[in-house]
């Protein structure tokens, strides 16, 4: 019975989300993706089937690869937006209801898609994690070479996957599994290569992986980061009113050491790394609680943090059993995000930064933003004692 419940839930939940990304609300401003990858996509259909050429494009070769399915489904969709746009967020539902299939808790994986809104319908992140969540699947079932099969391709889409790549080994390496540990790096980097060669012979080129690669290292501190809003506040504090916007690469942000925050994540990344080498019972065999506070440390002290990056880590709940209290505090994170952005977020970036009202959508970040740290904060203690 509960599971039917659990069932009935889930098809309600996608129709929910399916409504909303139809409501100009979140529309409006989350097809903006989705229109920048049919724009990568026509681009190739309109000069000879070939990406030669293409300039000033932030996606890697494995995501692009990924942009055709849509067109694979509708051949109208390679020319034709209003034809690619529904399609591109049925793939998307799809991907979503890969997650359900995979995962075990499926409430807790029902209530986060509710809270989190239909981003992920606009989005290319929850193809990310689900190849991220296969990865851990198959590594805990001791299909190394698969485990690092998927995590090349989620690298692939997306870098920071890349993160947790010494973790799987650090396991393998302790337990003296150094062929399983080799078997899995060399699928890995197959897995990365394969979408490379497919983008060459499409037209592409090094220079052209290189630049998308560049075009997210020059991003400025978005404004919805946790150092964004600190950066706001202090302006506040300081001078009466929030700092000058800046836009560029696809955000808004705020001036600050952007440089230095390109590298600072690897400083508590590699301390909890040390701290994971000299626990034994966090290398004995994979723990999910491992890259779950990896990637909420990683997102807390990074420059950028999208609305969608929050399902980084929200992908993984399922697998960590969270307490009740952190539970709600990833609902209220979840839900106060949505609120931010799309709902409010032409009177947060019109209203709050340009005319120095409406602070309550500032407040509603803020409260986002420390619910994060708080979420980390208990990731962290519940490592420590595992």
């Amino acid at each position: 019975m509960k599971s039917k419940l659990v069932v009935v839930g889930a098809i309600l939940t996608l129709m929910i989300l399916w409504w909303q990304a139809q409501q100009p609300a979140w529309n409006s401003h989350m097809q903006v993706d989705i229109w920048v990858m049919w724009e990568r996509l026509s681009y190739w259909f309109a000069h000879n089937h070939s990406f030669a050429g293409l300039t000033g494009n932030e996606i890697l070769p494995a995501t692009l690869t990924y942009l055709f399915v849509p067109v694979w489904l509708s051949p109208a969709a390679a020319t034709n937006y209003g034809n690619y746009l529904p399609m591109m967020m049925l793939v998307n539902l799809a991907i979503l209801i890969g997650h359900y299939v995979i995962v075990k808790q499926k409430t807790i994986l029902v209530l986060s898609l509710l809270f989190l809104g239909p981003i992920l319908l606009f989005r290319f992140d929850g193809l990310v994690t689900l190849f991220l969540l296969l990865a851990f699947l198959f590594f805990e079932k001791g299909g190394y070479k698969m485990s690092g099969w998927w995590l090349g391709l989620a690298t692939g889409m997306k870098v920071f996957p890349v993160i947790f790549l010494p973790y799987l080994c650090l396991i393998l390496w302790k337990q003296n599994k150094i062929r399983d540990m080799l078997g899995l790096l060399i699928f890995f980097g197959e897995a990365l290569l394969l979408p490379l060669l497919i983008f060459l012979l499409l037209g592409g080129s090094l220079a052209q992986v290189s630049s998308a690669l560049g075009f997210h290292s020059q991003k400025l501190i978005s404004i919805e980061s946790v150092p964004g809003s600190l950066i706001t506040g202090w302006s506040l504090l300081t001078n009466g009113h929030p700092p000058e916007l800046i836009p560029g690469n696809g955000i808004w942000a705020v001036a600050g050491p952007a440089t230095f925050f390109n590298k600072l994540w690897m400083i508590p990344i590699a301390l909890t790394y040390g701290f994971v080498y000299i626990r034994k019972g966090l290398t004995h065999k994979f723990n999910w609680l491992v890259p779950f506070g990896f990637m909420l440390i990683f997102l807390v002290v990074s420059k950028n943090l999208n609305p969608q990056y929050l399902w980084w880590f929200m992908a993984l709940l399922p697998f960590v059993k969270p307490s009740p209290v952190m539970m709600g505090l990833i609902l209220v994170a979840a839900l106060l995000n949505q609120l931010v952005f799309p709902l409010y977020y032409t009177t947060f970036v019109e209203d709050f930064y340009r005319l120095n009202q409406s602070y309550w959508v500032y407040y509603l970040l803020i409260l986002r933003n420390v619910c994060l740290l708080a979420i980390t904060y208990l990731s962290v203690k519940r490592l420590t004692n595992e």
